[in-house]
């Protein structure tokens, strides 16, 4: 077992999906058993991805897959956000695009952050913190049933704590991440990232596409209830950012995904967060603002140890 990396992951994956969205204190981390739930959530589900994504050599494509089977699991299945019309009131979504039970809106939102936040940013930051074990599994083959109990523990330890949706909608998830799970593996017929595109362009302007576009979708997503369009439309248009943000990373990467253009697009996503988590420490959450302006360091420090590493084996 390769420690290092999988303490880190354990660290960050809870900061990055519990505390960036602003929607926990970064203080309850440092509570022995409130960091235990979430390590044992966002952690193990983390490690969990990447060992599955890395043993059956299912890439960047099958990792997101596998991100989003995790995002169902976490919001469908554990916190059933989905389904949970006080929290859709909270947010100021409502009854907007609530389908059975089910707000689709909040759904997808939230499956998009988590993918994009909480697994594939937690594991590439990692990857990139730990360059000498990139090709290495991380944890044994038979391992892998730790982090599997780990989440379905909190499961069971979180069945009375939130709302309790009808059968059906709930069952009807779980075939979503199943589906997600199985598409997960079809990704090893994919022909591998295309390293010579047309036109390839500034690393920093990855990034700037990824904030515009994390940034656009999060406040449609708050925006579209409001401007009385039908759901069906409203949430396409908040889908839409996410779609053209993907189509065009996918078509400049040139240099995979754990090379220094991948992570200015991680920086993109995050630098959207960090900016809400400095908002709302205007309002007195200043714990959120400290905790931004660290992890901004940090990403400042780990792009300056990337660019050093790709000059190192070009040279």
């Amino acid at each position: 077992m390769v420690w290092r990396p999988v303490i880190a992951l354990l660290l960050l994956a809870p900061y990055l999906g519990e505390v960036l969205s602003t929607a926990t204190s970064p203080l309850n981390l440092l509570v022995p058993w409130k960091y235990a739930m979430f390590a044992a959530l966002y952690g193990s589900g983390a490690l969990l991805c990447r060992e599955v994504a890395r043993r059956w050599g299912l890439g960047l494509p099958g990792l997101i897959l596998l991100g989003m089977a995790y995002a169902v699991y976490e919001e469908a299945l554990v916190d059933r956000y989905w389904f949970d019309p006080a929290y859709a009131r909270d947010t100021g979504v409502g009854a907007y695009s609530e389908v059975w039970d089910t707000n689709l809106l909040l759904a997808t939102h939230l499956t998009a952050f988590h993918t994009a936040v909480s697994i594939c940013s937690s594991i590439l930051i990692v990857t990139w913190l730990f360059p000498d074990y990139r090709d290495r599994s991380w944890i044994p083959a038979r391992g892998l049933v730790v982090p599997a109990i780990a989440m379905l523990t909190v499961l069971f330890l979180t069945t009375e704590t939130y709302v309790r949706p009808p059968r059906g909608p709930v069952f009807v998830a779980i075939g979503i991440g199943v589906l997600l799970v199985v598409a997960a593996f079809y990704t090893r017929r994919l022909p591998p990232l295309n390293r010579t595109p047309p036109a390839r362009p500034r690393p920093r302007l990855l990034a700037l596409v990824a904030l515009v576009c994390a940034g656009t979708h999060f406040t449609l997503v708050y925006a579209v209830p409001a401007m009385g369009m039908p759901w069906p439309v409203g949430l396409v248009v908040t889908l839409i950012p996410l779609v053209v943000g993907a189509l065009a990373v996918w078509r400049w990467i040139t240099t995979g995904p754990f090379g220094h253009d991948s992570l200015w697009v991680v920086t993109g996503i995050i630098a959207f967060f960090i900016g809400l988590n400095a908002y709302a420490g205007l309002g007195g959450r200043y714990d959120l603002s400290i905790g931004a302006l660290l992890l901004a360091a940090g990403l400042v420090w780990l792009h300056r140890r990337v660019k050093a590493t790709d000059a190192t084996s070009v040279g």
